[in-house]
């Protein structure tokens, strides 16, 4: 894969940090989070009796968000909200629904109006994610950057640096994303997600070596955290310099934590790629931690396609075959596995299924999908 290709891997990587960000959350935590369905049904008797219980009505409401059940959610959560009287958690959470529901005019509306009453962080970060939602990216910046000028926690802050190296194409978007993860990493030094988010936006400005040594130092900061190791392991070919570090973390993570499918690929990865040709390659060892990894996570189809790539490259023609249809059974739109499966048939002379693979080469190359850019094609 390309350089620039990479970059955009990376920076997908790392907005599903995002998800476990605590920069949006929830206005109440209730028991409502608990999975039976006898609750829900109580919840719903007791609202309809008493139709004027603002408690009745807000449980419900957050049972139906805790549930991603946004559209029921917004019901319960608009009564709850008519019978508070302004209430800012059952507020907020309401203004939350309306944007997961895709009811983002509503959503904008509901925030502004609680700005009017108290001028908080929160609310400014969810203004922030409902402008996003709507394109309106200036304005998001905006609220994203009030956000985290009210209240700099380590949330608010990678929010904002996130935001902007999403959005990197814009005029000084990535140097401002650059400077928000520096200043995240130095007001929260033990953060090894803000260290993973300036490797990456390091990385994004072709700063490769150290990107490379940012997270080097989030792996040794919490050898733990799965998160660096990851993006280490994507990024690891762009220094040259540095790849001895990066494959000794990786060993070491992959020693401590053998049961973890990323640290196994990765590792894997890290021995195909060092030098030597397949005679210098230890390709029992590799093959064993792909295996390891495709079983540890069988949903996932990068160990199957590097696993065909390595049974291909020993003339191993059948078993390749069975891989790279593992990996376009997991996922049908990954058209590398679909090309070399093309290949793979020319070679054993199946022409017909060759063909095939190819015309479904041509097909999702047409679509204009984001296949390429989304899938990291390690070889």
């Amino acid at each position: 894969m390309s350089r620039v290709g990479q970059s955009v891997v990376l920076a997908v990587t790392l907005g599903l940090l995002l998800q476990s960000s605590a920069g949006i959350a929830f206005g109440q935590v209730s028991p409502s989070t608990k999975n039976r369905s006898s609750e829900e049904r109580t919840l719903q008797d007791a609202a309809e009796r008493d139709p004027r219980n603002i408690h009745f009505a807000s449980s419900l409401g957050e049972y139906y968000l805790h549930k991603g059940r946004w559209r029921e959610s917004v019901r319960w959560l608009t009564t709850a909200s008519a019978l508070s009287a302004g209430n800012e958690s059952i507020g907020y959470d309401l203004a939350f629904a309306c944007m997961k529901a895709g009811e983002l005019e509503r959503a904008k509306r509901q925030v502004e109006q609680m700005l009017v009453q108290k001028d908080s962080a929160r609310l400014h970060g969810l203004l922030g994610a409902v402008e996003d939602r709507r394109a309106n990216y200036v304005d998001a910046a905006r609220e994203y950057h009030r956000a985290a000028e009210i209240d700099p926690t380590e949330s608010n802050i990678f929010d904002l640096a996130t935001f902007l190296l999403r959005h990197k194409k814009y005029v000084g978007s990535l140097n401002d994303s650059i400077k928000f993860f520096r200043y995240g990493v130095a007001q929260f030094p033990r953060s090894s997600k803000m260290m993973v988010g300036l490797g990456v936006a390091l990385y994004a400005a072709n700063e490769y070596d150290e990107a490379v040594r940012v997270l080097c130092a989030a792996v040794d900061m919490d050898p733990t955290d799965p998160r660096p190791i990851q993006f280490l392991g994507r990024a690891r070919r762009v220094s040259p310099e540095l790849s001895e570090e990066v494959d000794r973390r990786l060993q070491d993570f992959a020693e401590r934590y053998p049961e973890n499918a990323a640290t196994n690929y990765f590792y894997a990865l890290s021995l195909w790629e060092r030098g030597g040709g397949d005679e210098g390659r230890n390709l029992e060892k590799i093959e064993r931690l792909l295996r390891k990894a495709a079983i540890l996570s069988p949903e996932w189809y990068e160990p199957h396609y590097q696993l065909g790539v390595l049974c291909e490259a020993e003339k191993r023609y059948s078993d390749a075959i069975r891989e790279m249809q593992n990996a376009v059974k997991i996922d049908p739109d990954f058209f590398p596995a679909h090309f070399q499966l093309a290949i793979l048939y020319n070679r054993t002379g199946d022409k017909p299924k060759a063909a095939a693979e190819a015309l479904a080469v041509k097909r999702l190359k047409e679509k204009d999908n984001k296949d390429e850019a989304d899938h990291d094609v390690t070889r």
